[in-house]
């Protein structure tokens, strides 16, 4: 790849000979008439190409976030700081070991409403409309919520609260609840180094995703949720949950939640596509050449792009020195060594 990383579309708009385009970092990139190797800027000392050496180290993530107040920042970019996260999904293999995830130490991402089911997990991510999703992860303030910036305002920023079997509107929306965060979502997928260069998360592709890359039409939200926690930081990716197979029997680890026959065909058919997409990347390097190598938990799975880590692994490398429960005796007291 010549040109640098983070150059987007031209914008149409020109300074003296020298075409403008859009920049992931700054306002807009400069580049000569002639070559399109390297950005021209003139105060720019940040134009990186993918083949750099130590790339990863020097890549700045340009995924778009932005906070409650609709404000774009940077603030959570990279702060899990390499620590293993676990990504959480709703297939029945994770019934099992939810629960070990609220131990300390474990950072974990759920999507949908496996949010809502035996782990209170770090974060959660969603696509579809947010009234499809717990109120109880809503309104939990050590929950970060992370949705698409279109869901942030309007109607389709609706919420809903359930009781008993009733459903009924909150006054509440989206930006009203505590710990909300915005990213900017594509559906134009290509499985390649795009999947992360890009500044939005993509999910799959809807019509227009399809006509512009030729790829198939489906949409994945667990897509986003790796996206997401490269951007975080994770220096591994645990998947949970992700069984990539459904029947009306076996459908979700919260079995409130029922699939008709139809419905289970369609994820399966969803599966399959997002099962060859992560496959081809996987067989480029693509997550390993940014940083973040994945890893299923669940050997059974019909996802296989990525290789086997048995669970107990998995919680214990995340864990690492964080103790359970701390022994907190006598840190206020200085050492011998201190002393000196």
């Amino acid at each position: 790849m010549n040109d640098c990383v983070y150059r987007g579309e031209k914008t149409g708009d020109k300074i003296g000979d020298r075409p403008s385009f859009g920049c992931q970092l700054h306002e807009r990139c400069v580049l000569s008439g002639e070559t399109s190797e390297a950005a021209s800027c003139e105060h720019c000392k940040q134009g990186l190409k993918l083949d750099a050496p130590d790339f990863v180290k020097q890549w700045v993530d340009p995924l778009l976030i932005i906070d409650r107040r609709r404000e774009k920042t940077d603030a959570l970019r990279g702060v899990l700081a390499g620590c293993p996260a676990f990504l959480v999904c709703g297939g029945p293999s994770a019934d099992p070991v939810l629960e070990r995830l609220n131990r300390r130490g474990c950072f974990s991402l759920a999507v949908n409403n496996a949010a809502g089911y035996k782990v209170r997990p770090q974060a959660f991510i969603c696509s579809d409309p947010p009234l499809k999703f717990s109120h109880s992860i809503w309104l939990d303030p050590g929950v970060m919520k992370f949705v698409p910036t279109v869901k942030m305002k309007g109607r389709r920023a609706k919420l809903r609260r359930k009781a008993g079997r009733d459903f009924k509107p909150m006054r509440r929306k989206v930006p009203q609840c505590p710990n909300v965060w915005g990213f900017k979502r594509l559906s134009q997928l290509v499985p390649d180094d795009s999947f992360f260069l890009s500044d939005g998360a993509c999910w799959g592709n809807h019509q227009n995703g399809v006509t512009k890359t030729g790829q198939p039409k489906t949409v994945c939200t667990m897509m986003l949720g790796m996206r997401l926690l490269r951007y975080l930081g994770a220096s591994k990716c645990y998947l949970i949950g992700v069984d990539f197979r459904m029947t009306e029997g076996y459908g979700y680890s919260f079995t409130e939640q029922k699939r008709s026959g139809g419905a289970a065909g369609s994820n399966n058919r969803q599966f399959g596509v997002v099962n060859e997409w992560l496959c081809e990347m996987q067989r480029r390097g693509v997550f390993e050449r940014f940083g973040m190598p994945v890893f299923n938990t669940f050997e059974r799975s019909g996802l296989r792009a990525f290789p086997h880590v048995p669970f107990e692994d998995a919680i214990i490398e995340a864990v690492g020195q964080v103790e359970e429960i701390p022994s907190i005796g006598g840190w206020y007291e200085k050492t011998d060594k201190e002393k000196d």
